[in-house]
């Protein structure tokens, strides 16, 4: 058995996870969601200087900043995160390196397919559009690249354990009118059993097709997701 410190050694980590700190982006931006999702909110509780320690209260929700979702997102009778085994969080993973994506996008089955490596079930993909480097940025939500149909269930077919994007919205309803992009996008991936991980960040620092994904989320009963630290190996 190789020796895991020689093995981390020998492979570049990369950090594919976004910052949690006060004023981040949220989907409390999306029409309907302005009182349900709340914003991030890094509070200190308590000082070296007066309690002899420092402390802070964290608040968020289950899709704050980039985090790992599960079926039960979307579907009455998905299961929850935790009901999820961890070696689904840890998996041999591909890349696909799409061309820098506009605002509001719509990413297509011929897309993916002209720069996709080959993937085997079981696999982790990660698709990067480049739209992480609009992180924390007006529009960050609002304005997403989108996948239509045909690009998912492209995705679907594969039969990969989790799909990681550096998208915020994979489902077009929300920033298209074009029925035919619509509609239970996110339904159709969870009910193939796959996780989603998202928004990821850093992706375009991946030089190689394919290495190990590690993302770990928080340990919380009962939630449809939780947000996670999600490193690279490659």
């Amino acid at each position: 058995m190789e020796n895991p410190i020689s093995f981390l050694k020998n492979r570049k980590i990369i950090d594919i996870t976004g910052e949690l700190e006060n004023n981040l982006w949220g989907y409390y931006s999306l029409p309907g969601l302005e009182k349900i999702v709340p914003p991030v909110e890094i509070n200190t509780i308590a000082t070296v200087e007066k309690q002899g320690f420092f402390a802070s209260k964290i608040s968020i929700s289950t899709i704050s900043g980039t985090y790992l979702e599960a079926g039960s997102h979307v579907l009455t009778k998905g299961k929850n995160l935790d009901q999820h085994p961890l070696s689904q969080c840890i998996l041999p993973a591909k890349v696909i390196q799409l061309p820098t994506q506009k605002p509001k996008a719509l990413i297509t089955a011929d897309l993916l397919i002209q720069y996709s490596p080959e993937i085997n079930p079981g696999d982790a993909l990660l698709i990067g559009t480049g739209w992480d480097q609009q992180w924390n940025k007006p529009g960050f939500v609002l304005e997403s690249p989108n996948m239509d149909r045909k690009a998912l269930q492209w995705i679907i077919d594969k039969k990969i354990a989790l799909l990681g994007v550096d998208l915020t919205c994979i489902e077009a309803s929300w920033s298209e009118n074009d029925e035919e992009a619509k509609g239970s996008l996110l339904g159709s991936l969870f009910e193939s059993g796959a996780l989603l991980l998202a928004p990821i960040v850093n992706v375009r620092k991946i030089t190689q097709k394919e290495g190990i994904l590690i993302a770990l989320p928080m340990k919380v009963k009962g939630t449809s997701g939780a947000p996670v630290r999600a490193i690279f190996l490659e």
